[in-house]
């Protein structure tokens, strides 16, 4: 860069007047979000020193991914430019166009690269009498000084093959500038329609704004999109000096684009100021139809310069060749745009086209794909059904004839039991039988031994009495009446063990057989038995005089004799229980076990001790802390401090690196103070009060809020459905152009980058604002797939968008769903608030059903778990990782809670 001019070599130059006259021009409407012209002035006295920031960025990739681009690029450089007033003009060029190199990163890191490679961009700093510009693409600045024509932003550009978004502006240069200087900004495209020979021409012959007039013209009838500006610099009051300047050589100085040797001035006369309006009025009369102007459209048209006809050329003749080349000029360069135009939007649709035929192949062949699996899930399944129905077949199949063999060897059994036991009644009927023979008969020769006994005992005075004798006649009394007892027994006896005897004879053919002659003979025993009774009632008086001496026999036999009395009859008791029907021996048992079983069962009752009954203790509830105990990295031992009291707020967020309350009707911006650090101790006495600004009255009552990082604005969402936008740095209200129809306020919103992002649960949509000039541009449908978002009460945005619906985060990415999957606790997590930001290293989720706040990783690990019973009446959440803190707004205010 050439030395400045100084009071040594040049008179000093007062700062020039600098007139910016923009032309933008897009025929097609649907080519608009593809340029961005821009002119940026100081907005406070303390951005002065920067001058004024003008250029534009054009994208000539015209997919839905690309737009917008520039409008996104445009915010950042004004932002970073005018960031720092104290930064030098240099520095502060040099840190913006880095920010736009990085904000192009980040889209490519995005997966939006598209525009790689097509971006022509031109940015140009005035300040007072200097130009800075660095240039992108196929973008041009030239500068017209002393009748000479220069492209001052030559070689500029990246001339690498592989283009990089962090190689968009490379090079910037800087030169000064003087009075009648006239600057061109555009781009290669203006060559199709003026070549750099007739850009030199039109500044000679058109002056300040008839030259723009003639650009506006040339450019919209000619081009579909374009953005230029032209610059022209002047003194602000003229001032005439009629001083001979002199110039010396410096040795070894550089030429460039600025220097004077760039721009030699030609040998002239001075000329006052009468003979310069003289000369130009002699023009005027000399050439009255070199140029004229279309009254009604206010198009310039060029006739020709009477200094190109030859002498004594007719001049009607040369103006209609003129309007004739231009003519026809016009229409092979619109003849051209038009077949160029035509047969890109061929291609364009044939493209389209194509894209859906091979979607709609695609989708055939995987909906051919999905029945065919379909198809064979089917077969299978019945398949499956049909083997497990046979297979249940053959096992009931197997049951039955393992029952109808089982059933089989019952019967056999039962058969084989009934059997045994006929055979065993047929032999106990025959014993039976043979008994009988043979009691009968021991019967008859009992009769006679016992009176072969009874006859010995009476002549031997034996002291024990046979009860088998029965012919020997004792005087003794008690020795008849035990025999008599005996004899009584025996009879009984035999007669209850005839009757069942004779009642098998009578239903058993094997007892008919017995003879009538042992009946008879059993009949005439009994008569003898009685006959032998009687007798020996008639010695009673020969039995009392031995009763002194046998007085220990009749008492063993009164003994016997009782014994026996008591003593029930079993076989009498059992024959009689044979003849009982079925429901008679139940009966019968049934009183038996009701005799004997249940006085032990009252028994036992009655001796039962009573137990004391005690009212149980009821156990003591677990608290809230108690239940989180297990958790993993669990802290129950946080702090939390009150730094707020409002019961009107919105939400709470960290704007400009400060917490910011969102009421109803204000926003408060809380000091630093407020983090419970010690910067602000050297803040001053006032930084340490909260300041608080009303929400114009007539924008309605704040619904909702977000901070846009990139712009530093806070965007407030209001019941009125509008968008107001709060500066924290000029603290000022604005209201934004924005197109909320058929949009509730209700409805969650959040930022990344320059874009707002709205989502729509009636229409079931997300929708994407582009940052424009005073608000925001038209909307874009963001959601790529059908995911329903009806019950989706909160959303919070860093490279993805996070949501919450029927406590669940959804994860969006590029429009469309993609696996999330956060750790699970012990305690199962109610997800009420969600919040996180690009610039925050965790994922952060609001418990208040448990009291809980959860860190966790962006992959969805939780890292830590704070414990704290404010938590349970939160209503908003937001993170300062740089201080370790959380702000949480409740229905009573707000505090912080600490994340260390």
């Amino acid at each position: 860069m050439p030395p400045r001019n100084t009071d040594k070599n040049k008179d000093v130059l007062k700062d020039l007047e600098k007139t910016i006259s923009p032309v933008l021009v897009v025929n097609n409407s649907s080519l608009k979000p593809y340029v961005e012209l821009f002119e940026y002035e100081p907005e406070n006295i303390y951005q002065q020193p920067l001058g004024s920031l003008i250029g534009f960025f054009e994208v000539k990739e015209y997919s839905d991914e690309s737009a917008y681009v520039v409008n996104f690029l445009t915010s950042v450089l004004k932002k970073e430019y005018y960031i720092n007033p104290k930064r030098q003009v240099t520095e502060s060029l040099d840190s913006a166009l880095h920010k736009v190199n990085l904000a192009l990163s980040e889209l490519a890191k995005n997966g939006n690269v598209e525009w790689l490679g097509k971006i022509n961009a031109a940015i140009c700093v005035l300040e007072k009498n200097n130009a800075h510009f660095s240039v992108s693409g196929n973008a041009k600045i030239f500068l017209y000084r002393n009748k000479t024509l220069s492209e001052i932003s030559a070689d500029l550009a990246s001339d690498s093959t592989d283009p990089h978004p962090l190689k968009t502006f490379v090079n910037v240069s800087s030169g000064r500038l003087e009075k009648n200087d006239r600057m061109l900004i555009t781009s290669e495209d203006i060559f199709h329609i003026l070549p750099a020979v007739e850009i030199k021409k039109n500044f000679q012959r058109f002056q300040d704004d008839k030259f723009v007039q003639f650009l506006k013209t040339a450019l919209s009838n000619q081009l579909e999109m374009i953005a230029s500006i032209v610059v022209d610099l002047a003194e602000p009051v003229p001032a005439i000096k009629n001083k001979q300047a002199t110039s010396k050589k410096v040795a070894g100085a550089i030429n460039n684009a600025f220097s004077k040797t760039a721009f030699p001035e030609p040998p002239t006369t001075d000329i006052t100021p009468e003979s310069q309006d003289f000369n130009e009025q002699n023009l005027k009369e000399n050439n009255p139809e070199t140029a004229y102007t279309d009254k009604k459209t206010g198009h310039i048209y060029i006739q020709g310069e009477a200094a190109e006809n030859s002498a004594g050329a007719n001049a009607k003749i040369g103006l209609y060749l003129d309007l004739a080349k231009e003519k026809i000029s016009q229409g092979t360069y619109f003849t051209k745009n038009e077949i160029r135009k035509r047969f890109s939007l061929y291609k364009k649709q044939l493209a389209k086209k194509q894209e859906l035929r091979n979607q709609e192949k695609e989708r055939l062949a995987q909906l051919k794909v999905e029945q065919a699996e379909i198809l064979k899930q089917k077969l299978a399944e019945e398949e499956a059904l049909r083997a497990e129905k046979l297979a249940k077949e053959a096992e009931l199949e197997k049951i039955r004839l393992q029952q109808e063999k089982d059933e089989q060897d019952k019967i056999a059994k039962e058969n084989a039991i009934a059997e045994k036991l006929l055979q065993k009644k047929s032999r106990i009927k025959q014993k039976e039988v043979e008994e009988i023979n043979q009691n009968t008969t021991r019967e008859r020769e009992l009769s006679f031994a016992e009176k072969l006994e009874l006859a010995k005992a009476e002549q031997q005075k034996n002291t024990i009495i046979d009860l088998r004798v029965k012919n020997d006649i004792s005087i003794n009394d008690e020795r008849s009446i035990a025999a008599e007892n005996f004899f009584k027994q025996k009879t009984s006896k035999e007669e209850d063990s005839k009757k069942p005897s004779i009642e098998q004879i009578k239903t058993t053919p094997l007892l008919e057989n017995i003879s009538q002659g042992t009946l008879s003979a059993i009949k005439n025993l009994q008569k003898q038995i009685q006959k032998f009774a009687t007798t020996i009632k008639t010695k009673k008086e020969l039995l009392l005089v031995r009763q002194n001496q046998e007085t220990s026999e009749p008492s063993a036999l009164q003994d016997k004799n009782i014994f026996a009395s008591i003593i029930p009859h079993f076989s009498r008791i059992t024959n009689l229980f044979s003849r009982f029907t079925l429901k008679q021996k139940i009966y019968t048992l049934c009183a038996f076990l009701a005799i004997f079983i249940v006085p032990l069962f009252i028994v036992h009752f009655l001796n039962k001790p009573k137990i004391q009954t005690t009212a149980p203790q009821p156990e003591a509830p677990l608290t809230q802390s108690e239940k989180l105990a297990n958790e993993k990295n669990i802290n129950l031992n946080t702090q939390t401090n009150t730094i707020f009291q409002n019961q009107n707020i919105v939400t709470t967020l960290i704007a400009n690196n400060n917490p910011t309350v969102i009421t109803k009707n204000s926003v408060v911006i809380l000091p630093a103070s407020t983090r419970g650090d010690d910067r602000s101790s050297t803040q001053g006495g006032q930084n340490n009060q909260p300041k608080e600004f009303s929400i114009p009255a007539d924008s309605g009552d704040a619904v909702r809020a977000t901070y846009m990082k990139d712009l530093s604005l806070v965007l407030i969402f209001t019941d009125n459905n509008k968008i107001i936008s709060f500066s924290p740095i000029s603290e000022k209200f604005i209201t934004n152009n924005i197109d909320l129809s058929n949009i509730s306020s209700e409805s969650p919103i959040g930022t990344y980058l320059t874009y707002l992002y709205v989502l729509d649960q009636k229409n079931n949509q997300i929708y994407r604002f582009p940052r424009a000039d005073g608000g925001f541009g038209e909307k874009a449908s963001w959601l790529k797939d059908s995911t329903p978002l009806a019950n989706i009460s909160e959303i919070t945005i860093d490279d993805n968008i996070y949501a919450i619906s029927n406590n669940k985060v959804l994860k969006f990415f590029k429009g469309k769903v993609v696996d999330f999957t956060l750790e699970s606790s012990t305690t199962p997590v109610t997800f009420n608030k969600i919040y996180t930001t690009p610039d925050l290293q965790n994922f952060y989720a609001l418990d208040t059903q448990n009291s809980r706040l959860i860190a966790y990783s962006k992959d969805g690990n939780i890292l830590t778990q704070y414990y704290n019973e404010t938590l349970k009446d939160g209503t908003s959440l937001s993170i300062d990782e740089q201080n370790k803190l959380a702000y949480i707004a409740t229905s009573q205010g707000l505090f912080s809670l600490s994340l260390q």
